[in-house]
């Protein structure tokens, strides 16, 4: 008997690497392992680069087929893309293109985030990193919405009055204790470089370093990692942080390798995170979760992010961590944590221990949980044999 197919679709994979692609490749394999009667692909707009993806995203995609909604990226594909005005056109085209493909899978699991799901007939769910405005009926076909955090959850009532579970995102917790001997004056943070909407600010972190080394803070040096995102309006943005950065110790990692990114995380004490700050009135452009700074919680980095969306559930304010709201509130606790090593210590293992609760493992065990009503029900009306309970795990 034929396996059960299973399709994932992401209209920025293939294009972009982040959090959310990462949710959605470890989802993806949580299918592939858990639910071996299933044949799993995940569908983009341009055909994804699966060695680039395991390797930035730290995944083994094996097993699951990679598909292109378009053969090729055309001179009319790269136009829209760049003009403003015709991003609404190009965003109704993807999802036109996507809904093409559902038919062909017994589950579909789109990802959602600012362009529509394709309409679904059988049985599905959608993937959310934070809903969009306005539904309309494409969203009666799916049975789930599964999503990041309490905090996109209660946007997901607001805009589309549904509920949803509540799966957070899946972090590599390193198993073995930092090296603490290792932490230096080093502050880092890590994302993607690009502008507007749900921009990490590099900007404004490096103004808030410039201003904190003039007013006397020495010795320590301001780390910016992730992948630079360059397509439409995001030109330049990365230049920009690289211009205001000259002349301090200010050091730029663009499109870093993983295991670059793990001696960063080794080095760093503090972590800086301020997605959000300065549009709050857009609750899309919070941070939706807080992947990267439980990733330097559990290398024993002490975060101080900007207080608001899903950090909230990540870091209680002065236990493992600070949250400010303006930037003096950054300022000020940062030079808190530089010239206190007893409290920077003393923090540090308290985030590394807080992060535990957010590891890989638990997130396997949760999504396959969530997930596996809806692969029951597509087996029952595909005709195809009962899949067998959600195999390796339990939930910690």
């Amino acid at each position: 008997m034929a396996k059960l197919r299973v399709g994932f679709h992401s209209p920025y994979f293939g294009s972009t690497l982040g959090g959310g692609e990462r949710y959605l490749c470890v989802t993806a394999c949580t299918v592939r392992d858990r639910f071996p009667d299933a044949a799993v692909e995940i569908v983009s707009p341009v055909l994804a680069d699966r060695a680039l993806n395991e390797r930035r995203l730290g995944v083994d995609l094996s097993g699951i087929e990679l598909v292109a909604t378009n053969r090729r990226v055309t001179p009319a594909h790269r136009f829209l893309n760049s003009v403003a005005a015709l991003r609404p056109l190009r965003n109704r085209v993807l999802a036109q293109q996507a809904a093409r493909f559902t038919d062909r899978y017994d589950v579909f699991l789109p990802m959602a985030y600012a362009i529509r799901v394709p309409p679904r007939r059988g049985p599905g769910a959608i993937l959310c990193q934070f809903p969009y405005q306005d539904p309309g009926p494409e969203l009666e076909g799916y049975q789930l919405v599964v999503c990041y955090s309490e905090y996109v959850r209660r946007w997901v009532g607001a805009y589309w009055d549904r509920d949803a579970a509540v799966v957070n995102p899946p972090v590599e917790v390193p198993g073995a204790e930092p090296d603490w001997d290792r932490k230096d004056r080093v502050i880092l943070s890590v994302g993607r470089f690009f502008r507007g909407g749900h921009s990490k600010r590099q900007d404004l972190l490096v103004r808030a370093f410039r201003d904190l080394a003039g007013a006397g803070l020495e010795g320590w040096e301001l780390h910016l990692a992730g992948s630079v995102h360059r397509p439409a309006g995001h030109a330049g943005f990365y230049e920009e942080v690289a211009a205001a950065a000259r002349g301090l110790p200010i050091f730029l990692h663009p499109d870093a390798p993983a295991d670059e990114l793990e001696g960063l995380f080794a080095r760093a004490s503090i972590y800086w995170h301020a997605a959000g700050f300065g549009d709050a009135s857009d609750p899309a452009s919070a941070e939706h979760f807080g992947m990267t700074t439980v990733e330097a919680m559990a290398r024993g980095a002490v975060p101080v992010v900007y207080g608001r969306g899903g950090q909230l559930e990540v870091v209680r304010d002065g236990a493992e961590g600070f949250l400010w709201t303006d930037t003096e509130q950054l300022a000020r606790r940062t030079r808190q944590l530089a010239t206190d090593g007893e409290l920077r210590s003393r923090m540090g293992r308290a985030a590394r221990s807080a992060s535990l609760r957010f590891g890989r493992p638990r997130f396997e065990a949760e999504m396959a949980r969530v997930l596996e009503p809806v692969l029951e029900r597509a087996a029952r009306e595909a005709d195809h044999v009962p899949l067998p309970r959600p195999s390796g795990g339990t939930s910690p």
